[in-house]
C-alpha cells in the first residue's frame, strides 16, 4: 500500500525499508569481505562509500582545519581496513562500527589537544554543510553563508555536551537511526532520542533568542 505525506511526499513502506536495509547489510557484507582478503577494489569502495560523510562528521569537528580533517579521514578508513577481522556484523551494521573507529581519532586528537593545552575550539560548522564545497560561482555569497552558519553553530556549540554534539551530527550527517547511534555512543535507544531532542530543543531555544 502506497504511503503519502500531508505534503504529498512519498513515505517507503517497512517491507521497502526492510528490503533497503537487507541490500545494504549483504552489500556491506560484501565490503567487509574483501577488506579481510585485501582487494583494492574493497578500499576504493570503502573511500567512495563512505568517505564524505564520514568527512563531514569529522569536519564538523574541526571547523577550519580540512587538512586535520582529511588526515583523521587517512587514519580512520585505515584503522577500518587494518581492523576489520575484529568486525562482527551480528555486534553491530558495518556504518555503526566504522562511526565508531572514527569517534576513536576524534577523541585521540582531542586528548592530544589538551595535553598541548591548546586554545578550544570556537565554532563549530553546520553539520549539513561540513564537507561541501564551493563551486566558483558566487564566491562572496558562499562564504558568506558559511561564515554565517558558522557563526550560528558556534553559538549553540557552548550549549551542546560533546555527546550531545555526536548525536546529533550521527543524525543529521548520515541519518542514523537511534538504535544505531546508541551503538555508536554507547547509550540505549531511549538515551538517545533523549540526547536528540534535548539538543534541538538547545537548538531552537538559542535560534529564538537571536531572532
Amino acid at each position: 500500500m502506497l504511503r503519502m505525506t500531508s505534503d504529498g511526499d512519498r513515505v517507503m513502506t517497512e517491507r521497502e525499508v526492510a528490503l533497503r536495509q537487507a541490500a545494504a547489510s549483504e552489500q556491506d557484507g560484501a565490503l567487509a569481505r574483501g577488506l579481510r582478503e585485501g582487494k583494492p577494489e574493497a578500499a576504493q569502495e570503502l573511500c567512495e562509500r563512505f568517505g564524505p560523510k564520514l568527512f563531514a562528521f569529522l569536519a564538523a569537528r574541526f571547523p577550519g582545519d580540512r587538512e586535520l580533517a582529511q588526515d583523521l579521514l587517512v587514519q580512520s578508513l585505515t584503522d577500518v581496513a587494518r581492523k576489520i577481522r575484529w568486525y562482527h556484523p551480528k555486534k553491530a551494521p558495518f556504518v555503526v562500527w566504522l562511526y565508531g573507529v572514527a569517534r576513536g581519532q576524534i577523541r585521540a586528537e582531542l586528548r592530544k589537544r589538551r595535553r598541548r593545552k591548546s586554545v578550544p575550539l570556537d565554532a563549530q560548522s553546520p553539520f549539513e554543510d561540513a564537507a561541501d564545497t564551493s563551486d566558483g560561482s558566487d564566491i562572496a555569497t558562499e562564504t558568506a553563508k558559511r561564515v554565517d552558519a558558522q557563526r550560528q553553530v558556534a553559538l549553540l556549540s557552548s550549549l551542546l555536551s560533546e555527546l550531545e554534539f555526536d548525536v546529533l551530527a550521527l543524525n543529521c550527517i548520515d541519518q542514523l537511526s537511534a538504535k544505531e547511534i546508541g551503538l555508536v555512543v554507547g547509550r540505549s535507544e531511549r538515551a538517545v532520542h533523549s540526547l536528540l531532542h534535548r539538543a534541538r530543543t538547545k537548538a531552537r531555544e538559542r535560534l529564538v533568542r537571536d531572532e
